[in-house]
């Protein structure tokens, strides 16, 4: 036995001899387990980078797009992507499919796009080579998006995709970055239908 486990056995050895109960009582694992379930109750906490509660987040608004409405009713989700963006790419096919699913789950949603293409040339050449693109408004200046970023409670470097969810009030319920993929589907259907 080394010096150091010695010294450790002397000291529980004094302190048993000493009638202390060096014995550590767990916290029950029921009221742990309610704390955790609590802080995750609502699925906009762990999802989203950003949340606030239906009605309580800010109100949406975008810079000037090249299209003068993105829908105001209902539950808005709006993609903000750009055709150089391969994450972006590769999650819409998946994003595209989720309207009709989240309405049939009884969670209606409209899916807008926003691109941030430097200019209205890129967007129309990443159109006219993909005849699946969807119909996508574009940030009228690149300079917007830092700006939207910040107003929406991100970081105004954070990098594309980003998904909003707007709440029928107006309010930003959640802004997240980064792709996302089928194991989210039900996270993002509990947030729309109030879980």
């Amino acid at each position: 036995m080394d010096r150091l486990q010695t010294v450790i056995l002397c000291g529980a050895l004094a302190l048993s001899a000493c009638g202390e109960d060096t014995t550590v009582t767990p916290e029950p694992a029921t009221r742990r387990s309610e704390a955790v379930a609590a802080r995750h109750a609502d699925p906009a906490e762990r999802f989203c980078d950003v949340s606030a509660p239906e009605g309580q987040g800010p109100l949406l608004t975008l810079p000037h797009t090249d299209v003068p409405a993105m829908g105001s009713e209902g539950w808005r989700w709006i993609n903000v992507w750009a055709s150089w963006c391969h994450p972006c790419l590769e999650e819409m096919p998946t994003l595209r499919g989720w309207p009709a699913r989240l309405a049939a789950d009884g969670a209606p949603v409209t899916l807008s796009f926003l691109s941030v293409d430097a200019t209205a040339e890129a967007l129309d050449a990443y159109r006219a080579a993909n005849a699946d693109a969807p119909t996508s408004a574009r940030l009228d200046d690149p300079g917007g998006l830092p700006v939207l970023l910040t107003a929406l409670g991100l970081d105004a470097g954070a990098t594309i995709p980003i998904h909003v969810l707007v709440d029928p009030t107006g309010h930003v319920r959640c802004a997240r970055t980064g792709s996302i993929a089928e194991r989210d589907y039900e996270t993002l259907r509990e947030i729309v239908r109030g879980h």
